[in-house]
Formats: C-alpha cells, structure tokens, sequence
C-alpha cells in the first residue's frame, strides 16, 4: 500500500512545480554590476572577471549538541567534518539544565566538565562555529521544560530573579558571537506538560500568563542587537493550521498588538512518520507559510525531523524525497530567512527522556549509525553546494561585469593583463547592486 507520505507529496506536486522556480529566482537572485575602474575610470580593454560565492544569505543550519561528545576523536572529527559541510548555521545549546545543573553551577566555560550529554558547554561550541563561519543562534533563553531540578523549587515570581541573572550571563558571554536567540521555546506546550508530569513530578516551570511579555522585555534589555524569536511546536506551526484562526497566529498577532519585539517567527516540523499533510502537501505548506509572513517578520523553520524509517520500513528514498521537497518551498519563500535540521546523527537524538517520537525517533538524522550519509544529506548537499550556489567567469571589454546570482559572500578575482587583484564582496538583496572595484 503506497504510503501516505507519498500521497501528500504528489497532491501538492502541480503547485510546487509552477511556484518554486519562479520564487527562487525572485526571492534569492540579484543582477549585479561590478565596475573595474582604474583612477577612478572604468578599464578598457579585456577583463576577466570570476565571482566566486564563499556563503550565501540563507541560514542551512543544525542543532550541534554532539560536538565532542563521542568517546574517539575519529568520530568526533566525522561529525565536525560532516556538519560544516553542508551548515553554515547552528543552534547551540543553552538549556537551563546544561548551563546551571546545581544552583551557582555555571558552565559555559572551555574548561567546564563535558559531562552531560548532548550538552558540550557553550564557550567550546562558539569557538568551533566561529573557527568554521558557522553563524550562531542560541536554543534557548526561556523553556519551562528540561530545566534543573533547583528551579522547581521556586514558584515564578521567585523565579524571575534566577531568570534575568541567566538572560544576563548569556549576555555577557554571547550577545556579541550569536546572531539569534529563541527567546521562548513552546509556549503552546504548557499545558501538555503540566498535565503529563504533575503526577509524577517531572521538571517543569508554570510560569505567568503574561509570561511571553515580561521575557521579550527582558531579552529585548539583554541583547538589543541581537534577533529575537518565539519559537513554537510543530502542531501549534503546521499540524493545528487553521488559518488565520490558528492558535500560534493568534499568539503572535497578541504579542504584537501589545508591542512585543519579535523579530523572527520559529516553527518546528518535527514529523513522525504518519500524518504532516500541511508540510508534505506542499501547497499548503505554501500556504502556512504565507499565512505567518502576513506579518511582515522572518520566518524560520526552526527544527526539521523527517525519518527515513516510516511506517516499519526503511525507506531513504522517501526521507530524500519530502526533505527536498521542503527545502526547495521554503528557500523559494520570500519570507523565510533559514532552515534548522534537528539532528544530524542518528545517534544524536534525544532518547533518554523522551520516548522515541517524532524528533526522537533514531532515524531522523541524516547520517546512519555507522557514520555513512543518507541519501537526504546528499540531496541537501548538492541542492546547498552545488544548485544554489553561484560561481562565474565573465569576460567584458567595457570595465563592467553584469551576472545574476544568489545573494551572498564573494570573492571577486580581476585580471587585467598580468594583474590579478581579488576582493571580498557581500552582495546582498538590500545593498547597491552596482559595485566599484578599483584596480
């Protein structure tokens, strides 16, 4: 029996095809001008121009919480070389019970034990990104969930103090290294988590109903120059979709009445392997996501879990399939500004306290278990490495070198006779697209 996945993705086949191009190239591709002048006049004569792309304006990301947590150097090398890659973008982890595991216990520093899993301190995380131009964004300032155990202790109010001395740490150690901060994480989530873990006394926060409110104050205070997100689940982005009636939209479209600074709108696609009609279907992926960019805020699809184990069976092909399919929509989408695929291993996913669903389940990654890519990661790498990247060679007698290309980082080598000079441009969707470059 065909699987349902499949059917999804066929139903929204005829609308993906006439849309995606047309966006992509709007959405993501300049006409650029380079002007070779020499004293300030542009060059006669022949010159070679080649514009090479070194990072696109686009954040392909992943959650980096296996960074040297392997017991062998060989596969932490592995996972370092697989991940830089096809990433240029990482969520690192900030999770309250990594960061502060007893009252007082700080530990972000290089020098601070790698003693708990899928949490390397922060400090050694940034150092590697900044080492490999991996931009940063930090996950997360404000969950009411994997939290220590000290914190239950206090009821919210009491809680604010602990929280605005956390956002401050951060601060201090990373408002200038990261780009972006989820701000809160899964706000819808709240409820389901009181009613799961009251009986058992899980970990959890209960915090104020304006609770969203006070923390993008404070976070606004903390990190004035940082991009500032709510991130929200994958059924209150995608499986809850009711248009503008959606609970997350209504949230949002709340917030902002109220003059709360969002800056960036985070949905999860965490997909098991039944169901997603609203992701798979790519019309109506098509129209979430125009949906939500009626807001006039970016738009990242914060965490992407898709297995390659569906309904029993292993299937790479479909994972490769959906994942492209995904990635093709929301990079064609004007308003998206990145994608975060949850867990690139395999063995990365979190199975110690949660039960294996969704983002959990062992075959979501896009490395095996042995460390040998799946065909998704090599979809991935040649859509990102190779489709929308732009390197070109033009050759003009007039001094001015027209191409069109994906907005981004370049360097640009001119030759002039036995002159050769190389410059580093950003060619960005919101500069000049006219640029002079002076031998």
């Amino acid at each position: 029996m065909e699987k349902d996945i499949y059917k999804h993705i066929r139903a929204g086949e005829a609308y993906v095809a006439d849309r995606v191009k047309a966006d992509t190239e709007r959405s993501r591709k300049g006409l650029f001008e380079l002007v070779i002048t020499k004293d300030g006049k542009p060059i006669d004569g022949d010159v070679c121009v080649e514009a090479t792309m070194t990072d696109i304006d686009f954040n392909f990301g992943a959650n980096i919480f296996m960074l040297n947590q392997y017991d062998t150097d060989e596969k932490n090398r592995l996972y370092e070389r697989e991940f830089t890659k096809i990433f240029n973008s990482a969520a690192i982890p900030l999770y309250w019970e990594g960061t502060e595991p007893t009252k007082g216990n700080i530990r972000y520093s290089r020098e601070a034990p790698n003693d708990v899993y899928r949490r390397p301190p922060a400090d050694i995380v940034a150092d590697f990104c900044e080492a490999n131009n991996i931009r940063m964004k930090g996950h997360p300032l404000f969950w009411h969930e994997f939290v220590p155990k000290w914190v239950t202790e206090y009821d919210f109010s009491e809680l604010k103090y602990f929280i605005e001395k956390r956002f401050a740490e951060i601060s201090e150690r990373y408002a200038d290294r990261c780009e972006r901060f989820d701000v809160v994480n899964e706000p819808s989530r709240i409820y389901d988590v009181y009613m799961r873990d009251r009986a058992s006394g899980g970990r959890y926060i209960i915090p104020e109903d304006d609770y969203c409110v006070w923390a993008f104050e404070l976070a606004r205070r903390y990190f004035p120059a940082n991009k500032l997100i709510l991130n929200d689940t994958v059924e209150a982005a995608f499986h809850d979709f009711r248009g503008k009636y959606s609970g997350y939209y209504l949230n949002i479209k709340d917030l902002l009445s109220r003059g709360v600074q969002i800056d960036e709108i985070g949905m999860q696609c965490h997909l098991g392997d039944r169901g997603g009609v609203n992701v798979y279907n790519g019309e109506r992926l098509y129209n979430v996501l125009d949906t939500y960019a009626s807001f006039g805020k970016p738009i990242n699809i914060s965490e992407i879990s898709i297995p390659s184990k569906i309904q029993g069976e292993e299937d790479e092909e479909l994972q490769a399939i959906a994942a492209e399919q995904l990635y093709r929509i929301c990079f064609s989408h004007p308003a998206l500004s990145g994608i975060t695929w949850w867990n690139l291993p395999d063995d990365g996913v979190l199975t110690t306290k949660r039960k294996a669903g969704d983002e959990n389940l062992p075959s979501t990654g896009l490395i095996d278990g042995d460390y040998n890519e799946k065909l998704a990661y090599k979809t991935l790498d040649r859509l990102i490495n190779t489709e929308w990247r732009t390197d070109e060679v033009i050759n003009t007698s007039n001094g001015i070198a027209s191409f069109k290309g994906f907005y981004g980082k370049y360097d640009i080598k001119v030759t002039v006779g036995g002159e050769v000079v190389t410059k580093r441009l950003h060619l960005s969707k919101d500069m000049s697209r006219v640029r002079r470059i002076e031998l």
